[in-house]
């Protein structure tokens, strides 16, 4: 955290000239000396410095919106009140609104000019916003030392047509869980994963049960070299990349029974009947309330031929609302930049949530090694588009891998048929429409400076 000069520092250099007089000069030639006037110096005046530019002050007050769990938002309030001393006359109002009413709300309020300065919500919403005209462009704002910080994956989020319409705070993902107990070791290869899965299954014990759906495993495509979508979101995946990624999830069975579309993995695992499963660091808490954290690993992706496994990477944004004043504008970037901080993603990884920069502390827990190691994986991760087009994508490639695994179509008819259906559904996307919210929101808190 860079520290800052206080406000009110005013810098003035006087300087004084002292003028001396001169010594008498004296003759000998004479018997006596006669005193000659000193030479006349011109009066000087005393130099004046110019002053020093007076540091504009940041001040104003940075409304914030949110929809942080009860046992989060105690770090959100710590990171805001270790902002305060290094700027004082910066104050807060914090508000939570419950998830399922914030997009709506936020564009509402954002479409009369109101609403929060600053907008924490998932990143596949910054699309909506921007085409709303409810958040800035940040280009201009950020420096690359603070882009360098991000994963790369979740900075990714934040991109849209060529624009930086958020920043992530934390992110989530999916991710390999290993059980411990069952395997000691992670597999650095596809093919080590399959071999000690398979030498660990016994009994009502199996090794592995891996996900084939496209959101636990649309990335693995990505990973080994394939393209799911062109910039416009046109499908490119149904390719020879395309049909090496259903051989790939084909191979899955190699390692133990694998799942479609159901809970069982996850079900298994928290029995502590399956060694490795794919799926999300959203059910982390679940898992290890089950288990215990001392008996839960994340793993990096292993490699596969040229490539290697990995997982979709998700993003909880931060948002400029676009009409937010220069002087608050001031204020909340350098919120930004502080709650983007190291020590204040800390705090956010004590209450669970993974660090979306890089190099943070995270505290030496059990919980704590798990978030490390989920900043690991992910940071290895594919960022999942946040195009509206995604939930077409998602359809079509579930209903192609169905019909592959489970009526043995062919692999390229297949996703040919998914791309056909992507492409005549790409002009037909419902613009996301406004309605009016009147739950009541709760939870405001209101910070102002310290005495």
């Amino acid at each position: 955290m860079n520290k800052q000069k206080p406000p009110f520092l005013y810098g003035f250099l006087c300087l004084a000239i002292a003028l001396t007089s001169c010594s008498q000069l004296g003759f000998s030639n004479t018997p006596t000396s006669t005193s000659l006037p000193s030479p006349t110096i011109p009066p000087t005046r005393p130099a004046t410095a110019e002053p020093t530019p007076t540091e504009a002050i940041t001040q104003g007050t940075i409304s914030i919106w949110h929809s942080l769990s009860e046992s989060e938002t105690p770090a959100l309030v710590q990171i805001i009140k270790n902002f305060q001393p290094l700027y004082p006359n910066v104050y807060f109002d914090v508000l939570y609104v419950p998830e399922q009413y914030l997009q709506e709300r936020y564009i509402t309020e954002a479409r009369e000019g109101s609403g929060p300065n600053l907008l924490l919500a998932p990143a596949d919403w910054g699309p909506a916003l921007y085409d709303a005209g409810s958040v800035a462009n940040l280009m201009s704002l950020v420096q690359e030392d603070l882009l360098a910080a991000i994963s790369a994956p979740a900075l990714e989020q934040g991109l849209f047509h060529g624009m930086l319409i958020g920043l992530p705070y934390s992110i989530s993902g999916v991710v390999l869980y290993r059980n411990k107990d069952i395997l000691t070791l992670q597999a650095d290869t596809f093919e080590e994963l399959a071999t000690f899965a398979q030498s660990s299954t016994q009994g009502e014990i199996v090794g592995a049960v891996l996900e084939r759906s496209f959101l636990y495993s649309g990335a693995h495509l990505i990973g080994i070299g394939g393209q799911l979508m062109d910039t416009n979101g046109n499908p490119l995946f149904n390719d020879i990349s395309g049909a090496a990624w259903v051989e790939l999830l084909r191979s899955f069975s190699s390692a133990g029974a694998p799942t479609f579309l159901t809970d069982s993995d996850l079900q298994a695992f928290k029995e502590g009947r399956a060694g490795w499963i794919i799926d999300g660091t959203w059910n982390l808490a679940e898992i290890t309330a089950a288990l215990g954290p001392e008996k839960v690993a994340i793993d990096p992706w292993p490699s596969f031929g040229a490539g290697r496994l990995s997982g979709f990477v998700m993003a909880q944004n931060l948002f400029i609302n676009s009409h937010t004043s220069d002087h608050q504008l001031d204020a909340t970037w350098k919120f930004i930049v502080h709650l983007l901080s190291a020590e204040s993603q800390a705090y956010l990884a004590e209450v669970g949530r993974i660090p979306a920069v890089t190099g943070v502390q995270v505290p030496n827990t059990s919980q704590g090694a798990l978030i490390s190691q989920a900043v690991t994986a992910l940071a290895g991760g594919t960022s999942y588009p946040i195009l509206p087009v995604m939930d077409v994508y998602t359809t079509q490639l579930d209903a192609a891998l169905r019909l592959i695994f489970e009526t043995g179509a062919t692999p390229l008819a297949a996703l040919n048929d998914a791309s056909n259906t992507v492409q005549i559904n790409l002009t037909g996307l419902p613009v996301p429409t406004t309605i009016p919210i009147t739950t009541p929101l709760t939870m405001t808190i209101t910070l102002t400076p310290t005495p």
